[in-house]
């Protein structure tokens, strides 16, 4: 018996759930502010800039990467 399968009806819906593989600046910019704040340095624009970030760079992803960072350190246990 032949089964014939039928394309979903929005193929966007298909390949906006897929994940990504690409990380963000923002999510890049947070690892870096997780990684300095766990080394116990002062995470600011100056240190930013010193581990390759632009001043422009980092102004416009700094909240967001912060709000990542923040995310990413807390953990729930049990």
């Amino acid at each position: 018996m032949i089964r014939y399968c039928t394309q979903p009806d929005n193929p966007l819906a298909k390949i906006a759930a897929a994940p990504r593989c690409i990380r963000s600046l923002e999510e890049r910019m947070a690892d870096d502010m997780r990684e300095m704040a766990f080394a116990d340095q002062n995470v600011s624009v100056e240190t930013l800039v010193q581990r390759g970030w632009t001043t422009k760079t980092v102004s416009r992803f700094a909240a967001t990467a912060r709000d990542i960072a923040r995310r990413q350190s807390v953990r729930q246990v049990a």
